[in-house]
């Protein structure tokens, strides 16, 4: 006589591993772990199923293969070790919200001989028909998870086009209520002194070391209208770089979204009034850079005017040390990276810089004091007496 579960008294029931997942997202929305394990288990009761295992990832993204979870991979070793024969989930996105996800895990427990089941959809991987509804359900998973990104992606970008701020403020500015930023006087005042100097000619080293002296507050970080974090104790060359390259203090805050893909013009309050003015310290920053004037620096006389007689490349400057001690070279450094047509590098020799311009000043000095000889073979070169 057949019993109530519609099994028969002799009937094996089939063993069942019962998977529940929420992430940290769906516990704000109160779709908890408990709700699903209480529906599971009724679920088994019902249709006569022998619950062997529960495994349960609790605020874990589906976004997150199954075997990189903690419970999940416990369920994959047991799987593989047969304590099992079915996984049951309340539903498909359980076990993944993207296609790939869903049929790494689905491959991963067919090849240790495990079907799955969902409780609230037609899905049974033991059966072919129940197969093809898995593949039409994961794809449908994965597009709603795609449409739903797209969404917020677009709510984010109207949001900030509109002004509204997420995140760190930047130097100078704090959010109001409404999530828009406001000039905060004081380190608008630490804003224009450095752009100012640096736009006349001083330098990002100069710059940190004055505030530095100065004992003025690194900028630190500020969340929205939340008090100031402190930042480190000295102002560094980085930060005054960074301060002097923020569009923001002009007007136009750049944002980043979509991991970089995506750059959006933020309208902001300007700090500077002065047209131009970010333009030209930002312009003295590119010459600094170009002809650095450093206190150790050494001038090296003959940069960019030797070529490398192999390969005909810029021999340039190659300043080294060894126990303390600087030496100076020239060296071709093209001819470490580039071969000859034979596919063979040539060689590259350091040669001493202050040797090699005491050579050449040699030649220029004896020019002076006798440039007859000189002019004279130049003359037979260009073989014209009168030039």
């Amino acid at each position: 006589m057949p019993s109530t579960n519609g099994h028969s008294p002799d009937e094996t029931p089939e063993l069942v591993a019962l998977y529940l997942r929420v992430s940290s997202e769906e516990q704000r929305d109160r779709e908890t772990i408990e709700i699903q394990r209480g529906f599971l288990h009724e679920y088994c009761r019902l249709y006569g199923l022998e619950v062997a295992r529960v495994y349960a990832d609790d605020g874990v993204s589906g976004t997150i293969p199954l075997h990189e979870r903690a419970e999940g991979r416990r369920l994959l070793q047991d799987a593989q070790d047969g304590k099992f024969q079915t996984v049951l989930l309340y539903r498909l996105d359980r076990l993944g919200r993207s296609l790939l996800v869903i049929v790494d895990a689905h491959d991963r427990l067919q090849t240790a001989g495990v079907a799955l089941r969902s409780a609230t959809e037609p899905i049974d991987t033991s059966t072919p028909s129940g197969r093809l509804i898995f593949q039409m359900l994961a794809s449908f998973a994965e597009y709603e998870r795609e449409t739903i990104r797209e969404r917020t992606r677009a709510g984010l970008h109207r949001a900030f086009r509109d002004g509204r701020h997420f995140g760190v403020a930047p130097y100078g500015y704090r959010a109001d209520d409404q999530g828009r930023l406001q000039v905060v006087p004081e380190e608008a005042k630490i804003v224009r002194e450095i752009v100012s100097n640096v736009a006349e000619g001083s330098t990002l080293y100069a710059e940190a070391k004055r505030l530095n002296d100065l004992g003025v507050p690194t900028p630190g970080w500020r969340y929205g209208s939340r008090a100031k974090r402190a930042g480190s104790k000295l102002w560094s060359v980085m930060t005054v770089s960074n301060i002097i390259r923020q569009s923001a203090y002009s007007g136009v805050h750049r944002v980043k979204a979509n991991g970089g893909k995506d750059i959006i013009e933020q309208p902001v309050p300007p700090i500077l009034d002065e047209p131009g003015l970010q333009e030209r310290a930002e312009t003295t920053l590119r010459q600094n850079k170009r002809y650095p004037n450093r206190k150790n620096d050494r001038d090296y006389l003959l940069s960019g005017l030797i070529r490398c007689a192999h390969c005909g490349g810029t021999v340039a400057e190659h300043p080294t040390g060894s126990r303390g001690k600087k030496y100076h070279y020239y060296v071709c450094r093209a001819g470490r990276t580039k071969a000859l047509d034979n596919g063979v590098p040539h060689e590259t020799p350091y040669v001493n810089a202050a040797w090699l311009e005491e050579l050449v000043w040699a030649d220029v000095r004896r020019f002076l004091n006798d440039p007859g000889e000189v002019l004279e073979r130049v003359r037979d070169e260009l073989g014209n007496e009168g030039d």
